[in-house]
């Protein structure tokens, strides 16, 4: 005779008590009862390519447009997104750069969209920020606006550029003002690095060998907890990530998310000292605190898909020599650089975002669908 627990394991199996298992769940648990559910939303930092088509694309594009006058057109560029579409260049910088969905559009793609909206025979591209930042991209409606945009520009005498990042960490000293050298070394094995030299000679000058870069900076503020800051930084550059490597190897402090000069500099026994640039390490992501990661909802297994913090915040024209007169053209923050700044709770003074408070002060479940980590 079958013993109690045998009939009932028997029972347990049976269609009838799958039946009810189901039944049960659904009328007499909370199990899909959506009222009880917490609503996730997904980490900015995985939606930083939101669009789902094209024309969704280029109608952002244009919803982006900051400034529209005398035949000069200047767009708020998002992250990721290049001047053209160019496959299988360059791949390590790709593989240096991860965007969760990352979408296969470039500004070019949109600019007779653009054209026809916003009424001009044509967009020339003229001062378009780096691919892997967000910001200012100028365009002129012809050659001659081009040309004359080139005159202004030069009359700055090259500190034209305005740029904010974020980095991992505080610098020494909260200003200063920089003149160096830029120059490729060479490894033994024959591949090239940027390297930033104090000392130069004259004739390496004239032979392009040694590039003159100019550079002031600024911190606006610091985070919560001393963990990071807020940089402000005019460069007479941006040839060979020089704003990276300088905030890497000047300031000791590397970029959010730079995965390329980021590991210039490390922490060994709690000194920061500058590495060999073509040490085995360099290549390793950078060393974040984990406090930061914390703060930004990131674990360290999800550390790749932090974009580069870099934003080119406003680019500065001298239109007319005499008179003086300049046009300052200014791209508001953005996600995901404006999210970040409000996690770090950075004090911005009289700074416009685009998008409320409230929002920052919103208990946030994020869904990392990426990573099971």
């Amino acid at each position: 005779m079958k013993s109690a627990m045998t009939v009932f394991r028997s029972i347990r199996t049976s269609k009838f008590a799958v039946a009810f298992r189901t039944c049960y769940r659904k009328y007499c648990t909370t199990e899909n009862d959506t009222t009880t559910t917490t609503t996730q939303k997904i980490h900015p930092y995985r939606r930083i390519h939101p669009w789902k088509s094209e024309d969704e694309f280029m109608k952002d594009m244009l919803k982006n447009v900051i400034y529209n006058s005398d035949g000069i057109i200047a767009i708020n560029k998002p992250y990721g997104i290049p001047l053209y579409s160019k496959k299988n260049i360059k791949p390590a910088l790709h593989l240096n750069h991860k965007i969760v969905g990352a979408a296969d559009y470039s500004l070019n793609d949109a600019l007779p969209y653009l054209a026809e909206k916003l009424d001009v025979p044509m967009l020339m591209p003229f001062y378009i920020a780096e691919k892997y930042m967000s910001g200012v991209c100028l365009f002129g409606i012809n050659k001659n606006v081009c040309r004359q945009l080139e005159l202004a520009r030069r009359r700055t005498q090259g500190k034209y550029s305005k740029y904010w990042l974020v980095t991992t960490r505080v610098p020494n000293e909260i200003k200063g003002k920089h003149r160096f050298g830029m120059i490729l070394e060479t490894s033994a094995a024959g591949s090239k690095k940027p390297i930033i030299v104090t000392q130069w000679k004259n004739n390496a000058v004239k032979r392009n060998e040694v590039k003159i870069i100019n550079v002031d900076y600024k911190v606006i503020s610091n985070s919560t907890h001393n963990l990071s800051s807020l940089i402000e930084i005019v460069s007479s550059s941006r040839k060979w990530h020089i704003i990276r490597l300088f905030a890497s190897t000047m300031l000791y402090s590397p970029l959010l998310g730079d995965n390329i000069h980021g590991s210039r500099v490390q922490e060994i026994m709690g000194i920061w000292l500058k590495i060999d640039p073509f040490a085995d390490s360099n290549y390793n992501l950078p060393k974040i605190n984990q406090q930061l990661l914390e703060l930004l909802y990131i674990k360290p297994s999800q550390q790749e898909i932090i974009p580069v913090h870099i934003h080119l915040k406003s680019v500065h024209l001298i239109v007319n020599k005499d008179k003086k007169q300049s046009l300052v053209i200014e791209a508001p923050l953005m996600d995901p650089f404006d999210w970040t700044c409000k996690q770090l709770k950075f004090k911005i003074p009289d700074e416009i975002r685009n998008s409320s408070d409230e929002d920052n002060e919103e208990e946030l479940v994020y869904m990392n669908t990426h990573d099971g980590n």
